[in-house]
């Protein structure tokens, strides 16, 4: 679908493009996303969900460019998502995301729960362009986070065809900003190349970091335990959540190690690419992973 709207515009993706919309972004919010949610209620995504899920992957990937990498003002960017924009203002990366629609539409009428969780994750979205500003303190980083995240997994969560309860909200909201943490230890040195600020960079020490992370964990274990469902599924949607999550204990771990050879308060200039980037190639990490989950799903 996507090849044959690129073909259309004349407008080819680049590899890394390519790699987003048709690979990580899909399945990112597939496995990690809706599949963990749905564990709670017992069942599986159906087929027609898991298309409308894929051609919104895509989008999301598309519309995150514009606001993190293209830098769109935000009033210039909410003209695309209500589709505003003048002809004359379209790029080909804009009349890709109207195409998608389209697709999507064909398949799905967004709900209004749908509309107004995009509104909201949306906002948080540009919100956490302030992240670039090296002054900003670890409460504003961390607020942050929770919120872009926490709204994105409540835009996911309302794209499936499920009643979702209060606490169901709250659980999925805290496991967006759990993921969040995750992927900032794990984007260490994409992030300090990009000048963001994130957790990472924000904590006195790579310990201050681990702590905040297992308390944040624990709190989501506790949201799930609150729900109300056999607690067979409690302990499944935690213990899949845990394989994920655990990914952070492996690279705090690394982390720990190159703060260690530089010492405290780090000099993040400093370090090299390797010693940055958690290399999940390694079976001693893949080995690491397997026993952090294990201890993680216990964690209450």
């Amino acid at each position: 679908m996507v090849d044959k709207h690129c073909a259309a515009l004349n407008y080819p993706l680049s590899a890394k493009e390519q790699k987003k919309v048709g690979f990580y972004y899909p399945l990112f919010n597939h496995i990690v996303n809706c599949e963990n949610y749905l564990c709670i209620k017992g069942r599986k995504l159906t087929l027609d969900e898991t298309k409308r899920m894929t051609i919104i992957s895509a989008m999301a990937t598309l519309h995150d460019d514009l606001i993190d990498e293209e830098n769109w003002e935000k009033e210039t960017y909410l003209k695309v998502l209500d589709r505003t924009l003048p002809a004359t203002l379209q790029t080909p990366k804009v009349k890709l995301i109207f195409a998608l629609e389209d697709e999507l539409h064909k398949i799905w009428q967004p709900t209004t729960a749908y509309q107004q969780a995009l509104k909201v994750a949306t906002d948080w979205q540009i919100i956490s362009a302030k992240q670039l500003d090296e002054n900003i303190t670890l409460q504003e980083t961390l607020y942050i986070s929770e919120n872009k995240c926490g709204n994105s997994s409540l835009l996911w969560a309302s794209v499936m065809s499920e009643d979702w309860k209060k606490e169901d909200d709250a659980f999925i909201f805290q496991s967006g900003f759990v993921g969040q943490i995750v992927n900032d230890l794990f984007d260490t040195f994409k992030d300090r190349e990009d000048g963001v600020y994130t957790i990472v960079r924000k904590t006195e020490s790579i310990a201050q970091a681990k702590e905040i992370f297992l308390r944040e964990c624990a709190k989501l274990h506790q949201l799930i335990l609150a729900c109300n469902v056999p607690h067979k599924r409690k302990l499944t949607t935690i213990r899949r959540m845990a394989c994920v999550h655990a990914f952070a204990l492996v690279a705090l771990e690394h982390l720990q190690n190159t703060e260690n050879k530089y010492g405290k308060p780090m000099q993040w200039n400093k370090p090299l690419r390797k010693e940055l980037v958690t290399d999940m190639a390694f079976w001693s990490n893949k080995f690491k992973l397997l026993q952090y989950a294990c201890k993680l799903a216990a964690l209450r």
